[in-house]
Parts: C-alpha cells; sequence; structure tokens
C-alpha cells in the first residue's frame, strides 16, 4: 500500500477510533486488511505531525493538529472557489464537477474537510463523486461547499 492511501486511511481513523497507541493503529489496520509495522507507523506519526490530546474516557489519543485542520479549510475554500463549476446532490450523493484537472486535489480536501460525515469519494479530472454516511449530511455537504465555492 502506498504511503499516501494509508495516510489518509490513519486520517479516517483518527475520526472514528480513539488511538491511544502506536500498536492500536497496527491493530485496526490489520482488522482492515492493511499489514503495517509499528515503525511504519512511527515515520507516519512523524510525517502526519500527530499530535496527542486528552482523550473523553481518559488518558491520551493521537490526532491531527488543529492548525493543519483549518489549513484543510482555508485551501479548500480557496479552491473551490477557483475550480468549482457546478455542485448537485441525489439523496446521499454530491457530484462536484470542476476545471479540468482539479478534482484530485478537490477530492482530496473534500476528504479530509468532511470525513466523518462520508463513506467514500471518487474522483477523475473534472469531477468528483462523495457518497455521504447519510442524506442529511448531503445536505449539509452541498450547502457548505455552494457556501464555499460562491461561483455556483
Amino acid at each position: 500500500m502506498r504511503k499516501k492511501e494509508r495516510h489518509r486511511i490513519i486520517t479516517q481513523l483518527l475520526s472514528e477510533h480513539d488511538v491511544k497507541k502506536q500498536e492500536d493503529f497496527v491493530e485496526i489496520l490489520a482488522q482492515q486488511g492493511v499489514t503495517v509495522t509499528q515503525a511504519t507507523i512511527s515515520r507516519d506519526i512523524k510525517e502526519m505531525k500527530l499530535i496527542k490530546v486528552p482523550a473523553q474516557n481518559g488518558g491520551y489519543r493521537y490526532s491531527i493538529p488543529r492548525k493543519e485542520q483549518e489549513d484543510v479549510n482555508e485551501k479548500l475554500t480557496d479552491l473551490l472557489k477557483e475550480a468549482v463549476i457546478a455542485v448537485d446532490r441525489m439523496e446521499k450523493f454530491i457530484s462536484v464537477k470542476t476545471l479540468p484537472g482539479n478534482a484530485s486535489a478537490c477530492a482530496n480536501l473534500l476528504e479530509k474537510q468532511f470525513m466523518k460525515s462520508l463513506f467514500t469519494t471518487l474522483n477523475d479530472d473534472d469531477s468528483v463523486l462523495m457518497i455521504a454516511r447519510t442524506e442529511e449530511d448531503a445536505v449539509r455537504i452541498q450547502q457548505d461547499i455552494t457556501e464555499k465555492s460562491q461561483n455556483v
């Protein structure tokens, strides 16, 4: 598995689990069919600049730094203003049409921004298809994208 894909999965895990130790990453990833060593996870944590924050049930858990989350929102807003042509929704599906060559970057940022609400994201050169977990999530995501893009 490529590092970029593993980092995306780790980011998603952080929104779904209280990961307290590197071994927890190894175990959860193994349950999903991804084999990694603790040393690889250690390097990933360093590269992703993960931090430890207080967990709700005591102890500490890994998290993405808040500044990085703010950067994602800012980058996404800028990209949506520049590249989005149209946004449409049908039930849990959200379609985002972009200028050619922008869909991959857009999909990456959308996935980071809405990771808790998305089931998956697919893209090609000029379009992104997002599948939300619920219809309510889809409505909220579409509204947010439309507000940020201000072109649609």
